[in-house]
């Protein structure tokens, strides 16, 4: 069959390759429903931390382009390998992206892969852009983390962890200034340390008096503490009182892994694919911990989203955290009868949500093995994990399945679990 004579794919009509199309013509099923992004992202100007606070980035030795790369690719299996152990890390960048990176910043063109994503495009950064940016998708809300915003809390944590809070205050202040007046629609995530509760309470509360509802907090242990430790009680008491959902984001959760295995001899694509394997282990670590510590059941309107680290844990998690729970069939390191009013699963339908990223993750059969509405929409625009069409990308995805399905993954259990 010649190619004239094959019908087009519903994705292929959506796109006309790089065209947006009109909602009433390419994508049936989402006109009538609420469109809800949990996760993209600002991607911030180069001197964006020396504009904002110049007396403090002068305090911060310049990142280097390598230093900048390795924190978007690989910053938090890098930092997890101790230094005897961690290759160069320029064989961890291949030579034409740091080249082609080194030349972007030297006021060349940058990466086409970046320009495509849009990275580079008013909209990344700009409210009124961004805003144009969604209605041409049918995006009603979007919550922005830091790209770029990050850099100066984990260089800092790196070289003089003592301006590593005053980085994070200086990214909230700019974060929340950019958005001022926009944020009915557009909802800066604050990002915060749990080493000092009372300064991250101070941030979430300012956060939210200037419009934000999201925080995002490291799926990890904080300070050698437990997310569910007892000193951060007051942590979660505040974000549930203010309707402040917490956000768990790939970046802010180490890959959890011995450092032994990056000890193979220098082979450093097995050591990436095994880092790659764990790090679906943070997502599970950190929302078990919530649940079986009891801080989903002692704060029930406390929401969590977690966003770009995979969906594909999902439906064994589910099923391992009930079995975890049955008290008819004790284990032998059970140690004690689970004593939560309701089963772990039900925790996690009530309150977690989980989004899906593009170049990650493969919605089905993943979705249909799981609960409707927990797994979400998100674009991870700008970023080249992520796609500009990910709303057509996600509607011919999910080709057949109910429409209340599809209404809980485009906006409404977002919608639903955040009270918008």
């Amino acid at each position: 069959m010649g190619r004239s004579s094959q019908k087009p794919s519903k994705l292929q009509a959506c796109l006309h390759e790089n065209e947006i199309v009109p909602l009433s013509e390419g994508r049936r099923g989402t006109t009538d429903m609420r469109i809800i992004d949990v996760d993209s992202h600002f991607n911030e100007p180069a001197d964006w931390f020396v504009q904002a606070n110049p007396g403090l980035a002068a305090k911060l030795p310049k990142m280097t382009v390598a230093e900048q790369l390795l924190d978007i690719v690989v910053g938090d299996l890098f930092s997890s390998v101790p230094p005897a152990l961690r290759p160069d890390p320029l064989k961890l960048i291949p030579p034409y992206v740091l080249d082609a990176y080194e030349k972007s910043l030297a006021g060349g063109e940058p990466p086409q892969i970046a320009v495509d994503a849009g990275a580079f495009a008013p909209e990344a950064w700009q409210p009124a852009p961004r805003i144009a940016w969604m209605d041409k998708r049918g995006i009603e809300k979007q919550i922005l983390l830091p790209s770029n915003g990050y850099h100066p809390y984990r260089h800092a944590m790196r070289n003089d962890p003592s301006l590593a809070l005053p980085a994070l205050d200086t990214y909230n202040r700019w974060a929340l200034e950019q958005m001022h007046g926009y944020t009915d629609r557009l909802i800066p995530a604050v990002v915060v340390d749990l080493i000092d509760v009372e300064w991250s309470i101070a941030q979430v509360i300012s956060g939210r008096e200037k419009g934000s509802r999201a925080v995002f907090v490291k799926a990890d242990p904080h300070g050698g503490k437990a997310l569910n430790h007892p000193d951060f009680e007051p942590f979660w008491a505040t974000c549930e009182d203010l309707g402040v959902a917490i956000l768990f984001h790939v970046g802010g959760g180490r890959a959890a892994m011995h450092p032994g295995w990056a000890n193979n001899g220098g082979d450093l694509s097995s050591f990436y694919r095994l880092a790659n394997l764990s790090r679906r282990l943070v997502p599970q670590l950190a929302v078990a911990a919530m649940i079986f510590g009891g801080v989903l059941d002692r704060y029930p309107n406390l929401a969590v989203i977690v966003s770009e680290l995979g969906i594909d844990w999902i439906p064994d998690f589910l099923e391992t955290i009930d079995r975890e729970a049955d008290n008819s069939r004790p284990r032998m390191l059970s140690f004690a009868p689970y004593s939560l009013p309701l089963k772990p699963s039900e925790y996690v339908q009530r309150q977690v949500r989980v989004s899906v990223v593009h170049q990650q993750d493969v919605l089905r059969p993943t979705i249909d093995r799981v609960p409707e509405g927990i797994i979400v929409f998100s674009s991870d625009f700008p970023h080249v994990e992520g796609h500009q069409e990910a709303v057509a990308l996600y509607d011919a995805q999910m080709e057949g399945m109910s429409q209340s399905a599809r209404e809980s993954f485009f906006g409404k259990s977002a919608a639903e679990l955040l009270k918008l």
